[in-house]
């Protein structure tokens, strides 16, 4: 059986979508309780990936997670409920991506049958009683913390916007990368911005990127406090944010 875990409600049928390995496939797994992590989303509604934890398989093919941050998964799966879709084989192919237990199908693919989780950290911790999860909490130690590091980065590097998320749980990380890589030629269309002018970006990126759940680099560089203000505050706000029962 192949499966399919979303927080989406009600789906009948999945549609070949790009994603980040540029083709249009269907995703699947032949075991569904590690497609479990991929349904977490934070506070702010940022959908669980490798910003917060490294997830995969044991050697034995148990699944396991490794949390980024202390709190990560009670931030992203305690009370956030799933779907786990039993699909049709529409012609799922193994090894056409890097990780191994994903099955991809370019093809249109039926749902056949569904099991609903209304708490997906219950559920992960339940198999973990049951010998079939691992998990790996965070731990504040120099080597987990350069492991941590070592996951964070290239995901900084990627573009010149960074996630809120990211610089929320992880300052220090990403004060350090933003301090070693904006020249100050990168800053200047937000060098020397008054009180007020800073103020009317925030509310600008609130209200065209994404809900606000990106800052540009230099921001950060030149504004650090007024940036994670900001961001904290966005932080608490959420707090407001009911996800789908």
């Amino acid at each position: 059986m192949f499966y399919h875990i979303s927080a989406t409600q009600g789906l009948t049928e999945l549609e070949p979508r790009v994603s980040t390995h540029g083709k249009s496939w269907v995703y699947a797994l032949t075991d569904a309780s590690i497609g479990l992590i991929f349904a977490g989303r934070d506070n702010i509604g940022n959908k669980a990936d490798d910003m917060f934890t490294k997830y995969g398989v044991t050697p034995e093919n148990i699944p396991e997670v490794f949390e980024l941050y202390s709190g990560c998964l009670d931030e992203i799966l305690k009370n956030k409920d799933c779907y786990i879709y039993e699909l049709e084989d529409s012609g799922f192919m193994q090894n056409q991506t890097s990780w191994h237990p994903e099955w991809v199908s370019p093809k249109k693919t039926k749902v056949v049958g569904v099991k609903y989780i209304g708490d997906i950290l219950s559920e992960i911790k339940r198999l973990e009683k049951e010998g079939k999860f691992v998990i790996h909490y965070y731990e504040n130690t120099p080597s987990y913390n350069q492991f941590v590091e070592s996951r964070i980065k290239p995901i900084l590097s990627k573009n010149d916007w960074i996630n809120v998320s990211l610089i929320k749980h992880y300052p220090q990380i990403v004060k350090k990368y933003v301090n070693e890589n904006i020249e100050n030629n990168y800053r200047k269309d937000y060098d020397n911005l008054t009180k007020q002018e800073l103020k009317e970006v925030f509310e600008k990126l609130d209200k065209d990127n994404n809900n606000g759940l990106y800052v540009r680099k230099e921001l950060l560089y030149l504004y650090p406090k007024e940036t994670i203000e900001w961001i904290n505050k966005k932080y608490e706000n959420s707090k407001n944010i009911e996800f789908s029962k």
